[in-house]
């Protein structure tokens, strides 16, 4: 933890405006969003409406573990007291 921590007193309060301005900001040229919805078993009538309001382009993601394992990172923090799914 002490490399991420030195790593942050190495950061620049510009650099922090610049990463902002480019990815956060509203409007921002590079900026992403993530919307993530979980529905119980008791709750598919709420699921079904919501699916008509959901904007392109999204995916639904019906194997986590599946997609776990597909992303880049997967693994890369072992240890770390991540969530088992």
């Amino acid at each position: 933890m002490g490399l991420q921590v030195s790593a942050l007193k190495q950061l620049q309060k510009q650099e922090l405006i610049d990463f902002f301005d480019e990815y956060i900001k509203v409007g921002a040229a590079r900026k992403k969003s993530l919307s993530i919805r979980v529905y119980g078993s008791q709750h598919l009538k709420e699921m079904a409406s919501d699916k008509d309001e959901v904007p392109s382009p999204s995916v639904e993601i019906e194997d986590i573990v599946g997609f776990r394992k597909s992303q880049p990172l997967h693994g890369s923090f072992r240890g770390c007291g991540q969530p088992k799914l």
